[in-house]
């Protein structure tokens, strides 16, 4: 008889352990399935803010570029408002870049990955221009380095022209800014052949 009811007993303790294990599993998988979702909408959404940053980063970009620097005397307070303009839309382009989380990208996450370079490469490039300017005292570019700005201004003008799209489609955002991003990042072609796009 104790036999029977201890048998009982440790199928009815063996159920509610599998059934508990079950239980936890399905709240575990259905938590990180949660939690992978909510880390790619926050990627796209920070992607659409550095879109709206970039596009007004690429504008006043635009009017810097067109100033002559042979006014460079007379219209120095112009050139240094509109530098500060596009060294601060690209330090918050930096810290939203910085939020992006690419590991929960799945088969995106490559393209993700490039993006993320991408974009951290042209700040480089805004940084290095903003030390050059301070160390010069003066906002004198050369041809090689207006290149340069051009493509960062066409970067940003197809990032933002992508992200409006619905869906935002990666692979075609990076199609449309490799051309400017060769001309940028001189180590650019070694980050297209590790993903395998050169």
């Amino acid at each position: 008889m104790k036999k029977r009811n201890t048998k009982k007993y440790l199928k009815r303790i063996i159920i509610t352990l599998l059934l508990s294990y079950f239980v936890y599993s399905t709240f575990i998988n259905l938590g990180y399935r949660n939690h992978i979702k909510q880390s790619q909408e926050r990627n796209y959404q920070h992607l659409q803010a550095i879109s709206a940053i970039g596009d007004n980063l690429a504008h006043s970009l635009e009017e810097f570029t067109r100033i002559p620097i042979e006014q460079e005397d007379e219209r120095n307070a112009e050139l240094f408002d509109t530098w500060r303009v596009v060294s601060s839309e690209s330090r918050s382009i930096y810290s939203y870049l910085s939020r992006m989380s690419t590991l929960h990208m799945e088969d995106e996450i490559d393209d993700w990955n490039l993006l993320q370079y991408s974009l951290f490469r042209v700040d480089m490039f805004i940084d290095g221009m903003t030390i050059k300017f301070l160390e010069n005292r003066s906002y004198r570019i050369s041809d090689e380095e207006k290149e340069k700005m051009d493509a960062v201004i066409s970067v940003y003008r197809n990032v933002s022209k992508e992200a409006e799209k619905e869906p935002v489609d990666i692979e075609r955002l990076l199609e449309s800014i490799q051309e400017p991003m060769l001309i940028i990042d001189n180590y650019y072609s070694d980050a297209l052949e590790k993903t395998d796009r050169n």
